[in-house]
């Protein structure tokens, strides 16, 4: 038994309707967790998820500590641990990846990485979802 227009209309505005709720609710659910840039968030608990952005331009260098961990070393001195949300292969042995983005900021859970494989040129590894951002203390001097 196939449905009569009135019923195929009533069904298609149904389903509209249903969409846009879902859309509102998704964009009040980001006006209610704005991005917080790292030099104004404060230390956060591990249990909590806003989200946290770094500005590129005040990235002076990055350390990769093993297959999950970056740090990225700013230019105000500060440090910002990156937890990968799971190992990224080779990105210790490789030692370095690149990153892209279209505004000036990277954000925790948002964008990836790409490792860089060395050897005969550059060549393009795998790509890996960057984790939360946390502050990060550097170590405290011997004996100090």
């Amino acid at each position: 038994m196939g449905m009569n227009p009135e019923e195929i209309e009533m069904n298609q505005s149904l389903s509209l309707a249903a969409l846009a709720s879902l859309a509102a609710l998704g964009l009040a659910a980001c006006a209610s967790n704005p991005p917080q840039t790292a030099s104004s968030a404060p230390a956060q608990s591990a249990a909590s998820r806003k989200q946290v952005c770094i500005d590129t331009y005040r990235i002076d260098h990055t350390q990769v500590v093993d297959d999950r961990t970056i740090l990225f070393h700013m230019v105000d001195h500060s440090i910002w641990k990156n937890t990968l949300s799971f190992p990224c292969p080779d990105l210790k042995f490789q030692g370095g990846f690149l990153y892209s983005t279209d505004i000036d900021e990277i954000c925790s859970n948002l964008q990836t990485i790409r490792v860089i494989e060395q050897g005969g040129g550059p060549l393009l590894g795998a790509v890996c979802q960057l984790g939360e951002f946390t502050p990060y203390p550097p170590p405290k001097p011997v004996g100090g």
